[in-house]
């Protein structure tokens, strides 16, 4: 009955276990001959899916990988004791392992844990006779029961329970009861025992001891959901739940789901499956550890002659997700303190990020706010000149008007001496026997049509004179030229001018403010009218002219027979304050030249072909 158990079980254990082949490929050089040596890490149970053989196996890899002197092929393998029971179960085991290696020709042994160095140790002989060992995770409380002499070295490990027990008193104020679980493997009673020898000297006033180790994984779980106030939880090790083998981590995963109490433990492999934290053994450096020391010994030092070594550093680490669940602040955790799986916030995640948008939009506000201002300003600065603009060029019509003013009280005196006279002759024909009546009336209607003229005069002069807000309209630019035309023609019969109008009917119409264009048509005239005044003999002649120039736009020509401008005047004239004029206060172009540009105009000006000067005034037309 025994050998097919033993050969059922070996099947078993040669079907799961899992080899881990890493072969660096040998570089032969010419000037150093290829050195290959061979490492075994024998893992007690679990293997891979164990997260703890996971971070010893890739830390001494590392430490291998960077040896710059030996090419090393790493192998990794599970022995899987739990599955064996009995001295010939046993045997058979150490016999399989021994033919699996027997060709690779291992030169050194790296047993993991407690129940792993047992069994190399107990059949060294048989599996890996004279080949030297170096141990990894070795309890340091167990070191004193080992045979320095029979070539072992290696990792102790010295896991920090006061230290994890009395983070739990520090983070659970009136914490009252201890909850230890534990399961029934080597290992499992091992730290069970070293527990509960700890609790009874440091912690057994402060406490009560809650054994939950030894138990069914069914009967654990249902205890542990049913703790009393004021109790932690901490977990050991399961391993073996009474004979049935157990993966470390999804047995802490089912414990810490239903517990209702904070989980503690002390490896740092296992945290991320359920336990707040604990003060920490660091597996990783346990691997990197004992490669070192493997390095020595495969580079001649016999493992006798090296000192083990002990490893008591344990860092406080937690796990944030836990601490979150049970409500535990993290502002109590110890100086230090590591905390992993960490949630961080958005402004955590991108805290410079929000940082940089949000300077970018205050300083495109305070950009666009500044933009705002000067827009404002500009506006105000707009109207300020606006104003200023409207109440100049009122001024230049004032004075335009004044500098034709005497000309301009001749032609209103016209109308008036004849409404006198026509007044007296209708008196002396209405006196007379019989009175004649028909004449009397013809002098009366010629009295109206005096008088309308002499209004006329005065209309067209308080229009201009007159300070009044830019009103734009639909203008007639030939009834513009007309009505300067009129303005002027007393102050040019005075100055024995002669204005030739040339005005094209049914042109379209312009828009703009009507006083402002007829002040513009009025400088032109009135600055016309003063350069052929100079002239000593005929002609005087002023030219109007308006018309069609191209799609879209209408002109107004004033050219006259006078000296002309010379090509240094002209790029001057519509210059403020400068002027050819004794008299002049050199603004009449060039408020005329602002006006029309206003208007989406422009105001040239050239020269004659034959004899003095030509003003061009351009205008669009009103879209249809």
């Amino acid at each position: 009955m025994r050998a097919p158990l033993t050969a059922g079980i070996l099947a078993r254990a040669a079907f799961s276990c899992l080899l881990v082949l890493c072969i660096f490929t040998p570089h032969a050089r010419a000037d150093q001959p290829m050195d290959i040596k061979k490492v075994l890490i024998l893992f007690s149970l679990e293997g891979w899916s164990a997260p703890a053989n996971r971070v010893i196996y890739n830390g001494a890899k590392t430490v291998f990988d960077q040896s710059p002197r030996q090419d090393i092929v790493l192998f990794g393998d599970n022995l899987d004791l739990p599955f064996v029971t009995g001295e010939a179960e046993n045997r058979s085991l150490a016999e399989f392992f021994q033919k699996k290696y027997a060709r690779e020709n291992i030169h050194v042994v790296v047993p993991v844990g407690l129940a792993a160095l047992g069994f190399v140790l107990r059949y060294r002989d048989m599996m890996f006779p004279g080949r030297p060992i170096v141990f990894c995770g070795y309890p340091v409380y167990e070191l004193h029961r080992l045979d320095r002499a029979s070539d072992i070295t290696g990792v102790a490990v010295g896991v920090d329970i006061a230290g994890t027990i009395g983070l739990a008193w520090d983070l659970q104020p009136g914490l009252r009861r201890l909850a230890v679980v534990a399961g029934t493997g080597p290992l499992d009673r091992y730290l069970t025992s070293l527990t509960r020898e700890i609790f009874q000297k440091d912690f057994q006033r402060q406490l009560e001891w809650i054994d939950l180790t030894g138990l069914h994984m069914h009967e654990l779980l249902e205890r542990v959901s049913s703790l009393p106030d004021s109790t932690a939880v901490l977990y050991l090790n399961i391993q073996d739940d009474s004979g049935r083998k157990v993966a470390t981590a999804e047995a802490m995963q089912q414990v810490s789901k239903l517990a209702n109490a904070p989980l503690y433990n002390f490896w740092d492999t296992a945290l991320g499956y359920g336990s707040v934290g604990g003060r920490m053994t660091a597996m990783d450096a346990y691997g990197r550890q004992a490669a070192a020391i493997v390095l020595r010994v495969l580079s001649g030092e016999k493992a006798a002659s090296i000192k083990p070594v002990v490893m008591r550093d344990s860092q406080a680490m937690f796990d944030w997700r836990e601490l979150k669940r049970w409500k535990i602040d993290e502002s109590a955790l110890p100086p230090g303190s590591i905390v992993r799986f960490k949630e961080t916030s958005f402004w955590e995640n991108y805290r410079w990020w929000v940082v940089g948008v949000f300077l970018f939009i205050g300083l495109q506000t305070l950009l666009i706010a500044q933009l705002l201002n000067n827009l404002n300003k500009r506006k105000r600065s707009e109207e300020e000149i606006s104003s200023l603009r409207q109440q100049l060029a009122h001024v230049s019509r004032v004075s335009t008007v004044g500098e034709l003013g005497q000309n301009l009280a001749h032609e209103i005196n016209q109308p008036l001496a004849a409404i006198m006279a026509n007044a007296e002759a209708a008196r002396q024909l209405l006196a007379g026997e019989p009175p004649d009546l028909k004449e009397a009336s013809e002098a009366l209607d010629d009295i109206v049509a005096d008088n309308k003229r002499a209004q006329e005069v005065i209309r067209r002069i308080r229009n201009l004179v007159k300070n009044t807000p830019s009103v734009p309209t639909r203008v007639d630019l030939s009834r513009v030229a007309a009505d300067a035309m009129k303005v002027v023609q007393a102050d040019a019969a005075a100055k024995r001018v002669a204005i030739q109008l040339d005005l094209e009917p049914g042109l379209p119409p312009v828009h703009g403010d009507e006083v402002q264009l007829q002040q513009v048509a009025l400088n032109l005239l009135a600055n016309a009218m003063e350069a052929v005044s100079q002239n000593q003999f005929p002609p005087r002649l002023v030219r109007v002219k308006t018309g069609r120039d191209g799609e879209g736009s209408i002109s107004l020509w004033v050219s006259d027979t006078g000296a002309g401008v010379d090509r240094q005047a002209a790029e001057r004239l519509f210059e403020p304050f400068f002027t050819t004029k004794p008299q002049g206060l050199g603004l009449g172009l060039s408020i005329s030249r602002t006006i029309v540009e206003a208007h989406g105009g422009s105001l040239l000006v050239a020269s004659n072909i034959d004899k003095g000067a030509r003003f061009c005034c351009r205008l669009p037309v009103v879209a249809a």
